[in-house]
């Protein structure tokens, strides 16, 4: 019997994922342990390793919407024969299954012709695609049930009448090159028939890159980009948040003069250590010291009851270039400034790499949010549901204090605070609010 490869679930609340890209193609043998295909979660993407050693046959293609535990492919045994027509797995595939499956892997099927009332056979994500290439759809051979036309179809005559492919690469290279922003069509492959080594790639990556061309697109021209992944999550999560809970926002200005001068002093004291706190380190600190003394904004609101979570695990909002992901500072109160900054920094640049794990995404009790890096003076955070309350950081500029009659230069920073007016009102959230200011404006506090 073949050995089935599933699609793995990562973390507990993962619903569906999809096969991002085969690192080894349909057909090709693969050792156990070696990298098999890419997955992209709502949340992280992972590599996933082969469970066994054989010939690899795709059950579907990559960009197939499955849910966790779903077969994807299989994997055959030296001695074993490979049917025709892979087995179909019982699993509950989205409808874009039968729209992406490879066209190699289909039998054959009935040519486009087939129309209903004159109408050509095909898919709607497949005339959309076939708009965005430039295909004529009507030249083309449908693979789909009755001779449809699916999205493979559309994106098979796309890439036959593209030049040649770029050389092939090992999955190692591919997963490096993502990781170091390489192009592998820019690389000159050097091992065996051209293909493209974790060397080509790290010779590439320290090349001075080339200038960029600018995309061209038709004047008015519309352009399609596919809603899916963390996108797609980050769009359904933050409009449910808004429909299921009552969000105010307000604002405070932080004198930040002393904040400024310890994180200075933490910067060069810590400078042998390799750990460099930011000033969202400091709001995190304050943030956690808070909670522990305003627990209705460590909450969850329910529909009969309310839970005041024991823990304090603050979650920092990272941009990434296709989306936010919120990854989680557990128990934020009990670690030290020293061990927060450090925390902070490897899941600031976990995220970024895309080596996040399940852990680091769950159990968050309270968020913060930074856009001070981009000149924001204030803004209106999102609640990240099921929790009560989310503080926005903005820009440090520069203000005028009084003292006495004589105005005098300072450093200040405005605070934003989203909080679900169903857990707690107006006057306990600003006292919150009132006590993180406090924290910062004196803030050899947070050191304690």
């Amino acid at each position: 019997m073949p050995k089935e490869i599933y699609l793995v679930k990562v973390g507990m609340n993962m619903t569906e994922g999809v096969v991002e890209e085969w690192y080894i193609a349909d057909g090709a043998t693969v050792d156990k342990g070696e990298l098999l295909y890419r997955l992209e979660t709502e949340k992280v993407n992972l590599d996933v390793d082969a469970e066994t050693s054989g010939t690899v046959k795709h059950l579907v293609g990559e960009g197939v919407t499955m849910k966790p535990g779903d077969v994807v492919g299989y994997i055959y045994a030296p001695d074993e024969a490979i049917p025709d027509v892979l087995p179909q797995a019982q699993a509950a595939a989205a409808e874009s299954v039968a729209e992406s499956a490879p066209v190699a892997a289909s039998p054959a099927r009935p040519a486009a012709s087939s129309t209903v009332d004159g109408r050509i056979l095909s898919s709607p994500a497949a005339r959309r695609l076939a708009g965005e290439l430039k295909v004529d759809i009507a030249a083309l051979n449908g693979s789909g049930p009755g001779g449809r036309i699916v999205e493979a179809d559309v994106q098979a005559a796309a890439d036959a009448a593209q030049p040649a492919a770029p050389s092939p690469s090992s999955p190692m290279a591919r997963k490096l090159a993502r990781e170091l922003g390489v192009d592998l069509a820019q690389v000159r492959g050097t091992g065996p028939g051209g293909r493209i080594t974790k060397d080509d790639v790290e010779r590439a990556a320290a090349a001075p890159p080339a200038p960029a061309a600018a995309p061209v697109f038709a004047s008015g021209e519309d352009r399609v980009v596919p809603v899916r992944g963390m996108r797609k999550t980050i769009a359904t999560r933050m409009f449910e948040s808004l429909q299921s809970s009552a969000q105010l926002t307000m604002d405070m200005d932080a004198n930040m003069d002393d904040a400024v001068k310890l994180r200075n002093q933490l910067v060069d004291e810590w400078q042998d250590e390799g750990v460099r706190p930011t000033y969202t380190d400091l709001v995190i600190r304050a943030a956690a010291k808070a909670l522990e003394k305003h627990p209705l904004m460590n909450s969850v609101f329910g529909e009969t009851e309310m839970t005041l979570r024991g823990d304090i695990n603050v979650g920092m909002a990272v941009a990434l270039g296709e989306g936010l992901i919120v990854p989680v500072v557990r128990h934020a109160n009990r670690l030290s400034m020293k061990e927060l900054a450090r925390e902070s920094a490897r899941l600031a640049e976990a995220a970024r790499e895309g080596t996040l794990t399940p852990d680091d995404l769950q159990d968050g009790t309270f968020t913060v949010s930074a856009l001070g890096m981009f000149g924001v003076d204030a803004f209106t955070p999102i609640i990240n549901a099921p929790q009560s309350g989310i503080l926005g950081v903005n820009r440090l500029r520069d203000d005028l204090k009084w003292v006495g009659e004589v105005p005098m230069k300072t450093q200040v920073m405005r605070l934003s605070l989203t909080w679900d007016h169903r857990a707690l009102d107006g006057a306990p959230a600003a006292q919150f609010l009132a006590t993180v200011r406090e924290l910062l404006e004196a803030p050899f506090r947070l050191l304690v």
